[in-house]
């Protein structure tokens, strides 16, 4: 049961990661894109997120701006933190640790909801806190 949660979550957040321009930006794109994403720009952030995830070990850039994304309440971001979470606390041996995760899955599922209500994410807050009930 762990196993077919864990696949078909993890082809939903590949499918949640499509629909913006994908691969690296020119150098000159990067500084415009980079100053409109430090001015808040959204769909520039979303842009660099796709530009740092197509380079190789470019990770801890690519986690800064989805930080940044969730933190302007990005309903997408949120709802891959969540479900990266939940299904970090469904393989997490250690209580407390699990329980942690369930909490910051369930807070990032109910801010991607009241940014942009889906009912995606209304299933996926529920099934968290369905979790984090039977704990």
């Amino acid at each position: 049961m762990k196993r077919m949660m864990w696949g078909g979550l993890c082809v939903l957040l590949v499918a949640c990661a499509g629909g913006n321009e994908t691969g690296p930006l020119t150098s000159r794109q990067q500084s415009a894109v980079e100053q409109a994403a430090r001015a808040g720009d959204l769909k520039a952030i979303k842009r660099l997120i796709a530009h740092y995830d197509a380079l190789p070990n470019e990770q801890a850039a690519t986690e800064r701006w989805r930080e940044r994304a969730r933190v302007l309440g990005d309903a997408q971001e949120l709802y891959f933190q969540a479900a990266r979470r939940f299904v970090a606390a469904e393989v997490e041996v250690n209580d407390e640790a699990r329980y942690r995760l369930l909490l910051e899955a369930h807070h990032a599922a109910q801010r991607a909801q009241a940014s942009h209500p889906e009912r995606s994410t209304e299933l996926l807050e529920q099934q968290i806190a369905r979790t984090l009930e039977a704990q």
